[in-house]
């Protein structure tokens, strides 16, 4: 792809800003729009290189999502009664995705890191903005706060959420760690090493523990591909910070308690997750139908509220086989990165997407407490640095073994 039409693949690297400030006045008209003409756009340019006899190696990943964006139109099909709230919930569910198939086109493998480098340049500015927010003590709704809690504040910056953020921050901080091990030099190592650190900070900041959480099962795969002997350290500086740092440990405290998970049972996650399940036992193969329950287009068009859990919603609305072949390829996107990871010769590319990896183990974990993929920016982020890898794979210099 020609050096002056890339500005797009840019554009998409910094998402949640390009997102922010694309629905403001006067670019408001096209802000809900951006993205799907930036995908028409490499899509285009995809299937031009195509027909001229461009030929890019597609892995299982990308014949999965092929199969299930497929399904997911089966799925709509089968209700031509509500085609626009199908054709919605397809969309937010399927649509990101398929970047993955338009990328390899776009990009080539010196695009990779300048594509890495700047998402997590953007990740840095917005976690120096959640310190900011912090500091200033940003107005919260008191809905964001438990009774009985005592926070400063929740940062959410661009995204008016803390739990997206603290996703966000959860995302880009291996990619930075990654970064910063993939550098030669002291400059760079040290600004990828703040991008981590501040990261970090800030995902504390969002006082988000599913965030939290996936991030601490990131840091232990990550820890783990790196040196199996920080994992023991990762987990020892875990518990220290549960312990003897006030605001985790107050917020772990709380979750931790009867109390809580009494709530939590009654009229909390967990009972909404319960209620998902109920939904799906009255159509256990095909679900209720795309966009039908515990998300944000069930939400904006029949008042159910969220399910707080991806994999839940999915299975209400799509059964049992719409959440297994989600699982599927869920299990292929992954597993086909690891296999690029392990086989990749370039230590230093090595190390960069063990930070990759991470990423993606810490966004399919928050999914299991958040509706983390029904945000654009973080399911398309989800795809694309994974695809990076894939297209590394099949043109950087692999080992055969």
């Amino acid at each position: 792809m020609p050096l002056r039409l890339k500005w797009p693949l840019y554009l998409l690297a910094a998402f949640p800003v390009a997102d922010y400030f694309l629905h403001i006045y006067p670019w408001g008209i096209i802000g809900a729009a951006w993205d799907k003409l930036v995908f028409i756009l490499l899509a285009f340019y995809a299937i031009r290189a195509r027909m001229a006899g461009v030929q890019r190696k597609f892995y299982p990943t990308q014949r999965y999502i092929i199969f299930i964006a497929v399904l997911g139109l089966a799925y709509m099909l089968m209700d031509v009664g509500y085609l626009t709230v199908a054709f919605a919930g397809w969309r937010v569910d399927f649509l990101y995705m398929l970047f993955a198939l338009v990328l390899p086109y776009v990009v080539e493998k010196e695009d990779i890191v300048p594509l890495l480098k700047f998402m997590v340049l953007i990740g840095f500015l917005m976690a120096i903005h959640g310190v900011y927010e912090y500091i200033m003590r940003a107005p919260i709704p008191s809905a964001w706060i438990n009774l009985g809690e005592h926070v400063r504040t929740r940062v959410y910056s661009l995204f008016g959420s803390p739990n997206i953020f603290g996703s966000y921050m959860a995302f880009i901080a291996p990619n930075a760690m990654g970064l910063a091990l993939y550098e030669k030099k002291r400059g760079p190592r040290l600004f990828y090493g703040a991008a981590a650190i501040v990261s970090m900070m800030t995902l504390v900041f969002t006082f988000t523990r599913g965030a939290w959480v996936a991030f601490f099962v990131g840091a232990l795969v990550f820890t783990w591909l790196l040196d199996k002997r920080l994992t023991i350290i990762a987990i020892v500086l875990t518990v220290l910070a549960i312990f003897f740092v006030p605001p985790i440990h107050a917020r772990m405290d709380q979750f931790l308690s009867p109390v809580y998970w009494v709530k939590t049972e009654q009229s909390g996650r967990i009972a909404r997750w319960g209620h998902a399940y109920d939904q799906m036992l009255k159509n256990p193969l095909f679900g209720a139908g795309l966009g039908r329950y515990g998300g944000a287009v069930a939400s904006k068009y029949f008042g159910i509220i969220y399910v707080d859990n991806y994999y839940a919603k999915t299975l209400a609305e799509t059964g049992l086989i719409g959440i297994l072949a989600f699982f599927g390829l869920l299990f292929v996107y992954l597993r086909d990165v690891w296999r690029v990871l392990k086989r990749t010769a370039d230590t230093r590319m090595k190390y960069l997407f063990i930070g990759v990896f991470s990423s993606l183990v810490v966004l399919v974990s928050h999914n299991a407490v958040e509706n983390i993929f029904e945000v654009p920016s973080m399911n398309f982020l989800f795809w694309m640095v994974g695809t990076l890898v894939l297209i590394y794979g099949a043109e950087g210099e692999m080992n055969r073994d």
